[in-house]
């Protein structure tokens, strides 16, 4: 086979991974999609994780094409006088019409390759594609009389932490209209103009866990904490069994089949998370790397775990109601974290803008060394909060 035939193969896994989650990538459907029998496929890639890295590499050029295409298709529109809500909300919507599950692929095949032996290789894409995506919010053309440098960054990195969030929305104009309220919110924001609060948009009452015997209750866990750093398609049987401490036969007790214990798993993740919003302790106020990071300095097990039920929530139809309870709550921890801070005239939509930046600042710390981590979430997030949201600060903490 040809470097070209190669490619196709790339492209094709990259395909598989947006349709049916990094689970659905096997040797045998990705020889079946593109015609070629599972040696050849053994050939190029030698193994799956290689196929995984390639399928990353083909998602990362397929994004990188369509921010050539919007920025040109900008761009050619010459002096339109364009304001910056206008140009962002235009690109964002764009973006996520073209390669919105692109982006959460991307992050559960390189949740996948973690702790592979193509790590490195893996960590290495998603810095060009962190990097291409900064170049990409930055350089777009909109009147530039009105944000200045620092509010245009913030401008993008709000843009790319709101695209995860708004592909748990699958109906498109509904999505659309809020990426519109989010970019006019936050343009206002960073232009001290005064803004129309809003209420919330969805009532939320507690809801209530299965009691599940020890045995099953571990398995539950083990899921939990494993689906943080491996993706839901990184669960088997076997691990989940050694990460609770029990025997594979145990686990095959309980739960026939691995979709079984990720469906009881993400039951326990809606709970948890609707619970920990509305009865939960308000976050330490002063550190956001004590709400992000771990003793080690690596990102929280509970945070890592409701990304990865979240991404399966963008590709399963059967969690469908993960992604409404993500969408309903959405914002309202950020709302708690910002009244803490003093910032009490701020409503949902200033909670999904300062989630969407956590987001991207999460993203790049992660990848510096840990010593540098903590500081560089609190230093840059002081830096950008005070830039948001001072003009609508209460109290002097």
């Amino acid at each position: 086979m040809s470097g070209i035939a190669a490619a196709r193969l790339a492209d094709a896994a990259g395909d598989l991974c947006i349709e049916a989650g990094v689970g659905g990538l096997t040797m045998r459907a990705l020889a079946d999609r593109v015609g070629v029998t599972p040696p050849a496929v053994v050939y190029h890639f030698r193994n799956r994780d290689r196929i995984l890295l390639a399928a990353l590499g083909a998602l990362q050029r397929r994004i990188a094409v369509a921010y050539d295409a919007i920025g040109v298709a900008l761009s050619s529109a010459g002096d339109g006088g364009f304001g910056a809500e206008a140009v962002f909300s235009a690109a964002l919507v764009d973006v996520l019409a073209r390669t919105g599950r692109a982006f959460a692929a991307s992050d559960e095949i390189a949740r996948t390759l973690a702790i592979s032996e193509e790590s490195a290789g893996a960590d290495a894409v998603f810095r060009l594609m962190s990097g291409e995506a900064q170049a990409f919010w930055a350089g777009l053309p909109c009147d530039g009389n009105v944000l200045d440098a620092e509010a245009r960054m913030l401008c993008g990195v709000v843009a790319a932490g709101v695209v995860p969030f708004a592909m748990l929305d699958g109906v498109a104009v509904r999505r659309n209209a809020q990426i519109i309220q989010l970019m006019s919110r936050l343009v206002r924001r960073l232009t001290g103009q005064c803004v129309d609060l809003m209420g919330d948009w969805t009532p939320l009452a507690l809801l209530e866990d299965e009691q599940r015997p020890d045995g099953k209750q571990q398995i539950v866990e083990a899921t939990i904490r494993l689906s943080g750093r491996l993706g839901i398609a990184g669960l088997t049987h076997r691990n989940i069994a050694a990460e609770a401490g029990l025997s594979a036969a145990a686990t095959t007790y309980f739960y026939p089949t691995k979709e079984d214990i990720v469906r009881d798993a993400a039951r326990a993740v809606q709970v948890r998370a609707v619970n920990d919003v509305l009865v939960g302790d308000v976050p330490p106020p002063q550190f956001l790397s004590r709400i992000i990071l771990d003793e080690n300095c690596d990102e929280r097990n509970d945070i890592a775990a409701l990304t990865a039920f979240m991404n399966a929530a963008t590709h399963f139809g059967e969690f469908d109601y993960l992604a409404e309870t993500f969408r309903n709550l959405r914002g309202l921890a950020a709302v708690s974290w910002l009244h803490a801070r003093g910032y009490v005239e701020v409503d949902r939509l200033d909670g999904i803008i300062w989630s969407a930046a956590t987001t991207i600042l999460t993203q790049r710390a992660l990848r510096m060394p840990r010593a540098a981590r903590a500081e560089y979430l609190d230093t840059t997030s002081d830096v950008w909060l005070r830039r948001i949201f001072d003009r609508n600060r209460a109290v002097q903490i």
